[in-house]
């Protein structure tokens, strides 16, 4: 299906610019990549961009099915793109097909011509009769997305609404760490697999948009990501009884954070990294152009939701890592979740995004919703 839209712009007024919103495909990955370089956001004095070459359908590979990617067109020219996926997930304790919009940039010549409601409507459209559910994840502080949120633009868009904050906590491997608690931390084994899935659904049954896993989802899991089942970490008891579960994974090989540049404002956070990776195994900073390396905590789960068991998790994965080869650690849950506590002691900055709800059913759009999950990997 293509939508294509032709008007002139107030501050164009000799001119006719014809805008169009339609599919894409891999045929667009380069130029797609290259609008995500041209598109860097700015914090605390560094220009970072979001790289997810060398194939940008990398995950709804292995996150989505299926998915559609739409692209936004000026006079024939690719200024952008957004992309929605279909995924189960668990929501008030029952297997369902969520929507998540999990792309979506536009670059500065294309801004302020109304492209974020073509393409959404085009979106809800397609959603119809497929999937109750969807969520979104806008970063706080992005003001372009959350004028969005709740906003009501046209009889075809459901209502939106903020149901949780993410809370992504980035550990920096900097300072020595040891497990003092009482559980030991060893890497998972196939002959694991059956109990780590009870202990996975205990909690991901309890949260929304918590994922069901089964032996075979873990396993397909595993093969898509290319990793193996050591990469899964498990807490155990004195007599060995597995309490906690999580994957850390290097996500590298789909997505990467990297340094565009540094402004003087950075300076002395730099300076004091230098002077810490003197004396510590640090990894070295980025330069201009070089990403960031960093693990991926997901998929994790303990008994009781018990934050000593989830600290000793972080702890021996944080401790068999800290080799001058990562920078940061990331681990993430909703805001006002309780386990958050486990990564007390670290060094570590939050950063917070909106998670975003909405239903095309009135009815289902009225739940209130408990602990939702995202999968950060795939943000």
């Amino acid at each position: 299906m293509q939508i294509a839209f032709h008007f002139t712009p107030s501050c164009q007024s000799a001119e006719m610019e014809k805008i169009e919103v339609k599919p894409i495909d891999h045929s667009c990955n380069a130029k797609m990549l290259g609008i995500l370089r041209a598109s860097p956001i700015h914090a605390n004095g560094l220009s970072l961009y979001f790289d997810k070459s060398p194939d940008i359908f990398d995950i709804p590979r292995m996150k989505y099915s299926p998915g559609q990617a739409l692209g936004f067109f000026l006079d024939g020219e690719l200024k952008g793109f957004a992309a929605l996926g279909y995924y189960d997930a668990l929501v008030q304790g029952r297997e369902e097909t969520v929507f998540s919009f999990y792309h979506f940039y536009l670059l500065p010549e294309a801004r302020g011509k109304q492209i974020p409601q073509l393409a959404m409507r085009e979106f809800f459209e397609q959603v119809r009769g497929r999937a109750n559910y969807g969520i979104s994840i806008t970063l706080k502080g992005n003001r372009a997305a959350e004028s969005y949120i709740g906003k009501e633009i046209g009889d075809w868009m459901p209502p939106t609404r903020v149901i949780g904050e993410l809370t992504v906590k980035s550990i920096l491997f900097a300072l020595p760490k040891k497990n003092h608690t009482n559980y030991r931390v060893r890497n998972a084994a196939l002959e694991d697999i059956t109990e780590m899935v009870r202990l996975l659904n205990q909690e991901h049954i309890r949260r929304d948009f918590g994922l069901p896993f089964t032996e075979e989802r873990i396993l397909d899991n595993l093969a898509k990501r290319g990793l193996s089942i050591d990469r899964y970490f498990l807490a155990t008891d004195r007599l060995g009884n597995i309490k906690g579960v999580c994957l850390a994974w290097d996500c590298t090989a789909f997505r990467r954070t990297r340094v565009e540049a540094c402004s003087p404002k950075f300076y002395p956070t730099l300076l004091a990294y230098k002077t810490m990776q003197a004396v510590f195994p640090m990894a070295s900073f980025p330069q201009k152009g070089e990403p960031f390396q960093e693990l991926t905590i997901t998929d994790y789960a303990v008994c009781d939701r018990d934050p000593v068991i989830m600290h000793a998790l972080l702890t021996e994965v944080y401790r068999r890592h800290h080799n001058r080869t990562y920078h940061f650690m990331n681990w993430a849950s909703s805001g006002d979740d309780p386990l958050l506590q486990a990564a007390q002691g670290f060094w570590s900055r939050d950063l917070r995004s909106h998670i975003i709800f909405t239903s095309m059913d009135p009815e289902r759009y009225q739940i209130k919703t408990n602990l939702p999950y995202i999968d950060i990997a795939f943000i």
